[in-house]
C-alpha cells in the first residue's frame, strides 16, 4: 500500500461552479484508492474548500484575475486569457514543487497544463465534466465551420435541418456561444479538443447514457475514454461546497407541498435571462396554479439589480406561499425531494445528470454552448425532457408547466426518468459500467506512472 501512496497526481479544475464539484468527486475517489492528490486552483473565483477534503493538498495560482475581468472581456475571451496567464505560472509552480506530481489530470477548459506536461515529459489525461456528445459536437461544429457548411444564424429553416451523420442533432443544436465571436470560439474549441496526445479522456458520463457517443469519442481521438459518472453518485464522493451561498430554508417549504407538485426552476451559474422573459416566466408560473421554487441568481436578470421589476401578482403569490424564491439552492437535495415533479433549467450537464439521477423530468431552455446538445439528448434520445423554444410568453410558460406536472405526457416522462435513474444507479454499483471504468482508470494511471 505504501508504494501506491507514493503515486502523485496533480489535478487542475476549472474555476467555475459547473466544473469544480465533479473534478473534486474524482479527486476524492482517486485519494480513496491510495493516490497522493494535489489540487492546483486559480485565484479567480476562489473559495476555500480544503476542510471538506482532508488528505488532499491544495495550492493556489496567483493569476490576478477577478470577476471584473469576466465583465470587461466577456466569458469566452476571459477563458482564453485565463489559459494564457496560467501556463507560465503552473510551470513555475512545478519547478518549485517537483515532488508533487507524477501525473496530471486537467479540466478540458483549463487546457494550459497540456503544454506544461509535455515540456516536463509527464503523462496526462483530460477531464471532461461535459457529455461525450458535447465533445463530438465541438468537432462537428469546427469541421462544418472550416468547410463553410454552417447555415447563417438568421436562416431559421436551414438551422432546423439535421446535421449530416450526427443524428438527432440539428444545426441549431451545435455548441455555438452567447459569449463571444465564432472566430474566438474556434480557437477555444481547437484547444479544448486537442486530446490525441493525452493518455486518456475521463468523462463525467455513463455508458448506459452515451454508449454510442463514447465509442465515437474513442475512435475520434484514438485514446481510451473512461465514462466514470455520474461522479456525485460514487461511494467515495464527498460534498463539494457550492461557490454560492445556498438557502436551505427552501427545503422546509418543500415539506409543505404535495408529492410531484412543484416545478423547480434554476438556470445554472452562468446563463442570463432577459428581464422581459423573467416577467413572462413569473406570470406563467402564477397562472399555472402549481407551486414553484425559483432560483434567481443575483445579476442573472439582464439590466436588473433587484427583483422589484417583477409583477405584483407574482409577489403576492410568493407571499401567499405557493411560490418560493431563493438566490441559490442545494440542488441535489431539492431534486431528490418527493415534492419536486419537474425541473425547468438551461440544459447544463450537471443539471441533466442530477435530474436523471433523481428521476425528475425537465423543461429545457438552453442558453449557450453544450446546453443545446444536452437538451437534444434529453428530449430526443432519452425522452425525459422537452425544449421550450422561441420567445417566451406567459401562456406558453403556463402550458409547459402544466404539461410536465399535471398532464399524462408529464407522467410518462416521469416513468422514463425513473427507468433511466435505475440504470444510472446500477452503473455506479460494484460491477456496474461506471464503477468498472473507474477501476480501469486507476489501473491505467498506475501503469502510466510506473512506466515513467
Amino acid at each position: 500500500m505504501e508504494e501506491i501512496r507514493q503515486r502523485r497526481v496533480l489535478m487542475v479544475p476549472a474555476p467555475f461552479q459547473g466544473h469544480l464539484p465533479s473534478m473534486m468527486n474524482l479527486a476524492s475517489y482517486l485519494s480513496s484508492q491510495g493516490f497522493s492528490i494535489t489540487i492546483v486552483r486559480n485565484e479567480f473565483n476562489f473559495k476555500d474548500i480544503s476542510h471538506n477534503f482532508p488528505g488532499i493538498k491544495f495550492f493556489t495560482i496567483k493569476d490576478g484575475l477577478s470577476e471584473s475581468d469576466v465583465k470587461s472581456l466577456g466569458l469566452l475571451e476571459f477563458v482564453l486569457e485565463l489559459n494564457s496567464v496560467c501556463e507560465p505560472l503552473l510551470k513555475e509552480f512545478l519547478s518549485n514543487h517537483d515532488d508533487v506530481v507524477d501525473f496530471i489530470i486537467y479540466d478540458e477548459f483549463v487546457y494550459f497544463p497540456r503544454c506544461v506536461a509535455e515540456d516536463l515529459n509527464l503523462p496526462k489525461m483530460v477531464f471532461s465534466p461535459s457529455s461525450a456528445a458535447t465533445s463530438i459536437s465541438r468537432c462537428v461544429l469546427m469541421e462544418n465551420q472550416a468547410n463553410g457548411l454552417l447555415p447563417p444564424q438568421d436562416a431559421r429553416s436551414q438551422l432546423e435541418e439535421t446535421v449530416p451523420e450526427f443524428h438527432p442533432f440539428r444545426f441549431k443544436d451545435l455548441p455555438f456561444t452567447a459569449y463571444g465571436s465564432m472566430e474566438r470560439l474556434m480557437i477555444l474549441y481547437e484547444n479544448v479538443s486537442n486530446r490525441a496526445s493525452s493518455s486518456g479522456i475521463i468523462h463525467n458520463s455513463s455508458d448506459c447514457l452515451e454508449n454510442s457517443f463514447i465509442t465515437t469519442a474513442q475512435e475520434n481521438w484514438g485514446v481510451p475514454v473512461y465514462p466514470v459518472g455520474p461522479l456525485h453518485m460514487t461511494n467515495s464522493a464527498m460534498s463539494c461546497p457550492s461557490l454560492f451561498e445556498e438557502e436551505r430554508n427552501c427545503l422546509e417549504w418543500l415539506e409543505k407541498q404535495e408529492t410531484n407538485s412543484v416545478i423547480y426552476i434554476s438556470m445554472g451559474s452562468l446563463a442570463m435571462t432577459q428581464d422581459i422573459e423573467a416577467v413572462e416566466m413569473a406570470m406563467g408560473f402564477v397562472q399555472s396554479n402549481q407551486p414553484f421554487l425559483w432560483v434567481i441568481r443575483p445579476g442573472s436578470i439582464t439590466g436588473q439589480d433587484s427583483l422589484d421589476f417583477l409583477p405584483e401578482q407574482f409577489n403576492q403569490t410568493v407571499t401567499d406561499g405557493r411560490g418560493f424564491v431563493v438566490k441559490w439552492a442545494p440542488q441535489k437535495e431539492v431534486l431528490r425531494h418527493r415534492a419536486v415533479g419537474g425541473f425547468w433549467n438551461h440544459g447544463g450537464w450537471n443539471s441533466c445528470l442530477e435530474s436523471i439521477s433523481s428521476g425528475v423530468p425537465m423543461i429545457c431552455r438552453p442558453y449557450s454552448g453544450d446546453q443545446r446538445v444536452n437538451t437534444r439528448l434529453m428530449s430526443h434520445v432519452w425522452q425525459t425532457a422537452y425544449e421550450i423554444e422561441g420567445e417566451l410568453e406567459r401562456g406558453a410558460v403556463e402550458m409547459a408547466v402544466r404539461r410536465l406536472i399535471v398532464d399524462q405526457e408529464g407522467e410518462e416522462m416521469r416513468m422514463r426518468a425513473t427507468i433511466l435513474k435505475e440504470e444510472v444507479e446500477a452503473s455506479v454499483t460494484t460491477e456496474g459500467s461506471s464503477h468498472n471504468s473507474l477501476n480501469n482508470l486507476v489501473q491505467a494511471i498506475m501503469m502510466q506512472i510506473d512506466e515513467q
